[in-house]
């Protein structure tokens, strides 16, 4: 008798093992076929705003003849597109840079990542009618600013980066009231940036997005100086955090690179928007 039940005590410990190395067993086979699965994904949905579905429409082919069967979005906002990303009903979305990027996640407790590479940044310079070059720039000269912060910051960021004013380093975004010199005597006029370009004849120079020299029906790479700041505002695809290191996000990224989208940007942009790869 205690001979049976020492048996039957070990054949109960030899199932149990069984049963639990076989349940191991198929999660490891299920967690890899998760991972394979993930990174082998080909179905992609991509957000886009509406004014943006011209160079979506110019590397489609470029990404279906790469591999994926992608699908597009559209929405009419800028805040739409993140919503269906955190949602998950879209994959990735294309249309915006880090700062809005960083800003959007501190005030709505996402977790969205730029995948890299970039695509392409917003041209930012100064333009003149009267001056040919900054060397030209007279002292006291009259420059139109933008009234925003962002864009004040970055026209201001422009000029202290060229030598030709100096900014309090301890402020984050800077306004006229920061500048600590001002070594030319430079009066600084605030406006709208759209409404820059209709003042450009007044003021020694603006400094503003080249898409509103673009509006307004100027040549955008008509500038006197550029800003350097295009790796800061550069647009690219965006992704939930679990997805920014795919391989199947970076490989979009990198396939949109090409001369389909170049070509696009500098004719429906007219130089406004330029290629981060070029």
């Amino acid at each position: 008798m205690k001979l049976k039940k020492l048996l039957a005590m070990v054949l109960i410990a030899i199932m149990a093992c069984c049963l639990a190395t076989a349940c191991g067993s198929n999660s490891s086979e299920e967690a890899a076929s998760e991972e394979t699965a993930a990174a082998e994904k080909t179905d992609v949905k991509i957000g886009v705003r509406s004014d943006l579905i011209d160079y979506y429409n110019a590397v489609e082919p470029i990404l279906k003849e790469a591999g994926y069967n992608v699908e597009m979005v559209s929405f009419d906002d800028s805040i739409q597109p993140n919503v269906a990303l955190a949602e998950g009903s879209i994959d990735l979305n294309w249309y915006q840079h880090e700062p809005y990027l960083k800003a959007y996640n501190a005030e709505n407790g996402t977790d969205f990542v730029m995948v890299q590479p970039k695509t392409y940044a917003p041209l930012f310079a100064m333009y003149s009618t009267k001056h040919a070059s900054v060397d030209e720039l007279p002292d006291g000269a009259v420059i139109g600013v933008c009234n925003d912060a962002t864009n004040q910051d970055r026209g201001l960021k422009m000029l202290a980066d060229n030598g030709l004013i100096t900014l309090d380093e301890t402020v984050e975004v800077a306004t006229i009231h920061d500048i600590k010199d001002n070594p030319h005597n430079f009066t600084f006029q605030e406006a709208e940036m759209q409404m820059l370009p209709q003042s450009i004849d007044d003021l020694d120079a603006i400094c503003l997005a080249g898409q509103h020299m673009v509006n307004a029906g100027n040549d955008a790479s008509a500038y006197i100086m550029k800003s350097n700041d295009e790796e800061v505002y550069a647009v690219g695809f965006v992704a939930n955090a679990a997805d920014a290191d795919s391989d199947w996000a970076k490989g979009i990224a990198e396939a949109v690179q090409c001369d389909e989208l170049a070509n696009a940007l500098a004719e429906i942009s007219g130089g406004a928007l330029l290629p981060t790869w070029k």
